[in-house]
């Protein structure tokens, strides 16, 4: 039995702090607009331009695959490049992607080389060339 407790315990405390991720510090939207689709066999690529919050002008490219081969769903990887002023700051950023009628939605992690990492939740949306995030930074 104290076994059993043991396992609950630790069972229930790992969902407890496993999730623990801290959002909602220095939270801010990002907007872009679909610049080029290059379309492959195992992949497709996107680049994206856009305005993101204290970032300022950005540039994205992304490369997304179905690695599991799952329905309307799969990851992707990517590259950022920003400017203000004369600071300049790069991301790799990864996440996965599904299909969700029209629109896709991303669910991406991103970290930057100003040491800050951010978690974003976007959609995107090809007939209208668009792709929106909400994104928080976390430590």
């Amino acid at each position: 039995m104290k076994k059993l407790l043991l396992f609950a315990s630790i069972l229930l405390g790992g969902f407890t702090f496993g999730q623990d991720i801290p959002l909602g510090k220095n939270m801010f939207k990002a907007d872009f607009t679909v610049d080029s689709v290059t379309l492959g066999i195992d992949s497709n690529q996107m680049n994206v331009s856009g305005e993101a919050g204290e970032y300022g002008r950005v540039y994205l490219s992304y490369v997304f695959t179905n690695k599991m081969d799952t329905k309307d769903a799969g990851e992707f990887t990517g590259l950022a490049w920003t400017q203000v002023g004369e600071d300049f700051a790069r991301a790799s950023l990864q996440g996965i992607w599904k299909r969700n009628g029209k629109i896709f939605e991303l669910y991406t992690f991103d970290n930057v080389t100003d040491g800050k990492k951010t978690v974003a939740k976007g959609v995107l949306d090809l007939v209208n060339k668009t792709l929106k995030f909400d994104a928080s930074q976390f430590e």
